[in-house]
């Protein structure tokens, strides 16, 4: 019996400009926020709350392969105000080092 797996790809690539001034580049992945569409989303990262938002939600709940994906000093900031089981967190600390 074959099995066909589907991996998450990211559909773009987003901007966003932090208040300090950095600028850093999100993947755009459908679902990680649950109500926005697919047309919606890249718009709303470009807001520096929602970028936070969208990115702390992804350590929450994506797979390794999509977090893969994020620049991973934008991760380690997020990281440190995201609520995360102790194993989650624990692996994500040893990914990320």
């Amino acid at each position: 019996m074959k099995r066909t797996y589907t991996f998450a790809k990211s559909r773009g690539w987003i901007r966003c400009v932090l208040p300090t001034g950095r600028e850093i580049r999100l993947p755009v992945f459908q679902g990680i926020l649950k109500h926005p569409t697919a047309e919606a989303l890249p718009a709303l990262l470009k807001h520096p709350a929602t970028a936070r938002k969208y990115t702390r939600e992804a350590l929450r709940v994506a797979s390794w392969p999509v977090l893969r994906q994020f620049p991973s000093s934008w991760l380690k900031t997020c990281m440190k105000t995201t609520p995360l089981r102790p194993g989650r967190r624990k692996a994500l600390d040893f990914m990320l080092s």
